[in-house]
């Protein structure tokens, strides 16, 4: 089976595409990360987050923060 002119044509800009997507910056490289102070130290997992973070607690989230529970997937450890 030959390849015609379009086909290389399509399989160039799929290629093309997988290249430019994967150059992207990820969320993890924009957002901060996880403070190192005395607090954050200890943290293991991300269901002690919610322990400062959660609405009506000492430091809640911004009304602008995606309402996420996997905080380790956005944030890095510093």
């Amino acid at each position: 089976m030959m390849l015609q002119r379009a086909d290389w044509a399509f399989l160039f800009a799929v290629v093309l595409v997988v290249l430019l997507v994967s150059f992207l910056p990820s969320p993890r490289d924009q957002n901060p990360p996880i403070p190192a102070d005395q607090d954050h130290r200890t943290l293991a997992e991300e269901k002690t987050c919610s322990a400062c973070h959660a609405a009506g607690r000492s430091r809640p989230l911004s009304d602008r923060h995606p309402k996420r529970r996997d905080c380790f997937r956005c944030h890095r450890q510093a």
